[in-house]
């Protein structure tokens, strides 16, 4: 836990406004003031709140990183009103033999505009959550050509709606320590801010192309949808070319085995994306929203593994009926996971960072770490069944070794 104070000073009132807005209940509001009297509210919300770093992963391999700015030259950007060429920020983490002597890259990469964006997001002072600059991760920047033999499967991540490209960054590192290579892309204007190499940003607009109608699941346009697999469709291409890119090149990528993983409308883009193009190879869905996904790949179903693990229930009970109506025209493995107690914010790495999360109702697990056990563990046992080959035995008895959750398994019997 970190312990921080910082010297930025807040309004008492704005405090106040806060803590009322978010409809909180009495006891959390009581005790907040009691520590409020105290001082500063910005002085006292690290001590509140702390921020913890991410768990380590599990497995064999350090985790690397870099990051680029790529232009897709074959796409006009519909979200700007000059004539411009679809631009987004692609980070990649790949494993990399045991290194010493490095400190671990910070959770968030540019603080002055991210958090802002962030806060802007939370409807939280930007800064209640100053303190979050000082989370690590357990991944490195390298130095040089990564010294590995053989190849690893490659995993391409998709973030939701005002997400960022590195919203499930212990997964992802978990995935990595067991010999994958993953990829993903800050969707610009649909993620939370996109801040390319160049200094500029992209702010987010996906909500605001259309009035806003009552119902959530109304307010978006789902275009997007189309945007979000366009880039993905466009960061398989770079793949699939020969690597001389500096964000690819020299890593050890096995493109014969490829899988995707989404989270919310990032969830509905990756079922899209391998329904549409025959390089994916497996798709894992965190909480997935399925409303967007065309009605003609709903009707047509799946032919290959897909693995959806989220909440019991949405609130909008069509989102899993639509998701049940994809399943049963499916002829490929079909996995579900429901884990009750949860929310969709429980499927990123938001509940791993702090309680009051939990305290203010943005996420529900109470047993954050476990929660993030069985996602890392399911997650990886699934991958490596349709990626590296193992048995399908494995994801199956995994699966039904859990506790406390609902779970689906149709495998279709080898002709």
């Amino acid at each position: 836990m970190k312990y921080i104070f910082l010297a930025e000073p807040i309004d008492y009132f704005l405090c106040m406004k806060w803590l009322l807005k978010t409809r909180i209940g009495y006891t959390p509001i009581v005790l907040m003031l009691m520590v409020l009297n105290l001082g500063n509210c910005t002085m006292v919300f690290p001590i509140l709140a702390p921020f913890s770093d991410l768990p380590s992963p599990t497995g064999p391999y350090t985790v690397a990183t870099r990051h680029a700015t790529w232009i897709d030259s074959s796409r006009d950007e519909s979200f700007t009103p000059e004539e411009d060429y679809r631009k987004i920020v692609v980070q990649v983490w790949f494993p990399v033999s045991e290194q010493t002597g490095l400190d671990p890259l910070p959770y968030i990469d540019d603080p002055s505009l991210r958090l802002t964006a962030l806060a802007r997001q939370l409807r939280l002072p930007r800064s209640f959550i100053n303190h979050f600059r000082n989370v690590h991760t357990n991944t490195y920047e390298i130095p040089g050509t990564p010294d590995l033999l053989g190849t690893f499967p490659v995993i391409l991540f998709s973030h939701g709606l005002s997400g960022m490209r590195f919203q499930n960054t212990s997964l992802v590192e978990e995935l990595v320590s067991y010999g994958y290579i993953l990829v993903a892309a800050d969707h610009s204007y649909g993620a939370n801010i996109t801040i390319f190499d160049d200094g500029e940003s992209a702010e987010y607009r996906a909500a605001k192309r259309r009035s806003l109608n009552e119902d959530f699941l109304n307010n978006v346009d789902l275009s997007q949808l189309a945007i979000i697999v366009g880039d993905l469709r466009f960061m398989l291409d770079m793949l699939f070319k020969s690597p001389t890119d500096s964000l690819l090149k020299d890593l050890p990528l096995d493109v014969n085995h490829v899988g995707v993983m989404g989270h919310s409308l990032g969830g509905a883009a990756v079922v899209n994306t391998m329904a549409v193009d025959q390089r994916v190879k497996a798709a894992m869905i965190l909480d997935g929203w399925y409303a967007p996904v065309p009605d003609s790949v709903v009707a047509a179903g799946l032919d290959k593994p897909i693995f959806h693990l989220g909440q019991k229930a949405w609130r909008n009970p069509d989102n899993y009926a639509r998701m049940d109506e994809l399943f049963l025209h499916s002829s490929g493995p079909t996995f579900k996971m429901l884990v009750p107690g949860t929310r969709h914010t429980d499927f990123t790495d938001m509940p791993l960072f702090t309680p009051f999360s939990l305290l203010i109702g943005y996420t529900a697990a109470k047993n954050q770490l476990w929660l993030n056990n069985l996602i890392r563990v399911n997650t990886t046992c699934f991958f490596n069944v349709y990626l590296k080959d193992h048995p399908v035995s494995e994801v199956q008895n995994q699966i039904r070794s859990e506790r406390d959750v609902t779970s689906y398994i149709f495998v279709p019997l080898l002709p």
